[in-house]
């Protein structure tokens, strides 16, 4: 699966910690070209999955991205402290796993 755009991609690496600042929407986009489905999560915060009508943003708190798709949602980014980010697939959980910082 690839991040095409992701605040946890940083210069074409993936950061195990990133932070961001209260109050700001972050964007998020994935490109799932796997055969499996990525369960995304990111604690402590909701995702509003973004679907081309601004009427309709189904509000998750973990992103499904189905096999050969592409997905976007963006992210209120309103509780401080420390959350984890990851894919909810027990053998991602190492490769997948990272920490977000808000202050």
């Amino acid at each position: 699966m690839r991040h095409i755009h992701n605040p946890l991609n940083h210069g074409g690496g993936l950061l195990t910690r990133r932070r961001f600042v209260q109050g700001v929407a972050v964007g998020s986009a994935f490109v799932n070209d796997t055969m499996m489905n990525h369960p995304m999560h990111l604690h402590g915060m909701w995702s509003d999955l973004e679907t081309g009508d601004s009427n309709r943003l189904p509000r998750k708190h973990t992103v499904i991205v189905q096999p050969g798709s592409r997905i976007s949602y963006r992210v209120n980014v309103d509780a401080r402290g420390g959350w984890a980010y990851h894919c909810h697939l027990l053998y991602h959980m190492l490769g997948m796993f990272r920490t977000v910082i808000v202050s």
